[in-house]
């Protein structure tokens, strides 16, 4: 589990504990609010979409991150190569 997810999954968590504490338990959707089921159906659903947007997001967040880190990494590598080929010709030249 990433930091995104272990982030959504205790905000789900004190989410859960919140709605617990103010929800009889086994208790269904008064009758007086037909469309209520619909609305929390959609919202659901919209939470879900949002986590899995934020969670693929991270991982491309994570892949550039590594992909930057790994240039410089390149190029600090490719500048010290270069100073030490320079090294030798130098001192031939002398």
């Amino acid at each position: 589990m990433n930091a995104v997810e272990q982030l959504l999954y205790e905000e789900v968590t004190h989410f859960m504990d919140r709605l617990a504490t103010s929800v009889a338990p086994g208790r269904p959707l008064p009758a007086a609010m037909p469309g209520m089921r619909a609305r929390l159906d959609d919202a659901e659903s919209e939470l879900a979409t949002a986590r899995a947007a934020m969670v693929e997001n991270y991982g491309r967040w994570r892949r550039a991150l590594e992909d930057v880190e790994n240039y410089w990494a390149l190029a600090a590598w490719r500048s010290t190569a270069a100073e030490e080929s320079r090294e030798p010709a130098a001192a031939l030249a002398a």
